[in-house]
């Protein structure tokens, strides 16, 4: 499996969290995350929330977030080679995540995970490829253009 962004180094297995693996690049440090991975990962978090007691929530005011070089570039996937479409994630983190409309595998640029993580969307990967969390990311695009600075 080749970097969709480096296009020759290989990708290594990593895990991201405990129970998410994912492969890494080792030049560009960017996250190829597999659709099965990522569902088997949040299926077995929601089996865990229903036994035990929700996790604390975690504050995310006044954490200092990673520097991200977006890939301005069309892009295959790292498993199918289909092209991949770009999406926004909004929320406070104005950087795009790359998704294959194939097999739904999920290309996240270096620190892109890291910065989903610290706002605690690393669960909600899946919803922004939705057209309602990008209507509301235009929202949040058009009321932060109306409000004066």
């Amino acid at each position: 499996m080749k970097c969709p962004i480096c296009h020759t180094h290989s990708l290594n297995k990593v895990n991201l969290e405990t129970g998410l693996s994912a492969h890494q690049c080792n030049q560009c440090f960017g996250h190829w995350v597999p659709s099965e991975n990522y569902w088997e990962w949040l299926d077995r978090r929601q089996q865990q929330k229903q036994r035990h007691q929700p996790a604390p929530i975690r504050l995310n005011v006044g954490q200092s977030l990673l520097p991200v070089v977006d890939n301005s570039t069309a892009n295959f996937c790292a498993d199918c080679d289909r092209l991949m479409t770009k999406t926004r994630v909004g929320r406070g983190l104005n950087f795009y995540i790359d998704r294959c409309g194939y097999c739904h595998g999920v290309w996240l640029d270096q620190n892109e995970w890291e910065n989903i993580q610290k706002m605690d969307l690393h669960y909600q990967i899946h919803y922004m490829f939705s057209s309602a969390w990008q209507h509301s990311v235009r929202h949040e695009a058009y009321a932060k253009r109306a409000t004066p600075a």
